[in-house]
């Protein structure tokens, strides 16, 4: 199922902070994200923040622009990555942050996402790998 619900969105500041210490990274320029896998509050698979800069876009309307932009492109995206999530098996903490300084379109945003998909995927398959073969 191809939604974003409230307990798909993450919203603790203390995974956050862990996520930005000790998180893989994810660079794709014009997104930058970092990802974390610790347990979740609730039984999904991801967690993801998104985040726009103040700095390059002063207007709330842009910057809420690029967040929607971004969330759409994630939701559509993270079925790929969600469909062998079993309850139970590691979840991940992520946050996306747009850097860019034009507003993307859509089809900007699923290809900005789908890159930092293919990095997520990778990162789970090294700490399976990690897990498996200590």
């Amino acid at each position: 199922m191809q939604t974003l619900s409230k307990r798909e969105r993450l919203k603790s500041t203390a995974l956050m902070d862990l996520a930005f210490a000790k998180g893989v990274k994810m660079k794709h320029y014009p997104l930058m994200g970092r990802a974390i896998q610790t347990p979740l509050p609730h039984d999904v698979p991801f967690q993801a923040a998104f985040a726009v800069g103040k700095k390059r876009f002063r207007r709330a309307v842009d910057r809420n622009r690029i967040k929607r932009l971004l969330r759409e492109a994630w939701r559509v995206e993270k079925g790929r990555l969600a469909k062998n999530w079993e309850p139970g098996t590691p979840q991940w903490a992520v946050v996306f942050i747009f850097v860019g300084s034009e507003i993307p379109t859509f089809s900007e945003c699923q290809g900005f996402m789908a890159r930092a998909a293919e990095r997520l995927e990778q990162a789970r398959r090294d700490a399976g790998d990690r897990q498996t073969n200590p």
